[in-house]
């Protein structure tokens, strides 16, 4: 939906408003967003674990 209204300056603006369907879209996306971006950081931290497991595992055994 496009609305108009006039401007401060006595120009004309348009203002687009999303539809329902480019609502749900857009949180859709953005819900998948960070759940890429929590699946990325969990994966970082258990990289990070057993890195560190590993060292510490050479560094015991004989």
């Amino acid at each position: 939906m496009i609305r108009t209204y006039v401007a401060e300056h006595g120009g004309t603006v348009f203002v687009s408003t999303p539809s329902q369907r480019q609502k749900k879209l857009r949180s859709r996306i953005m819900a998948l967003v960070v759940i890429a971006a929590v699946g990325a950081s969990a994966g970082m931290v258990q990289a990070f674990k057993d890195r560190d497991r590993a060292s510490a595992a050479a560094m015991w055994t004989p």
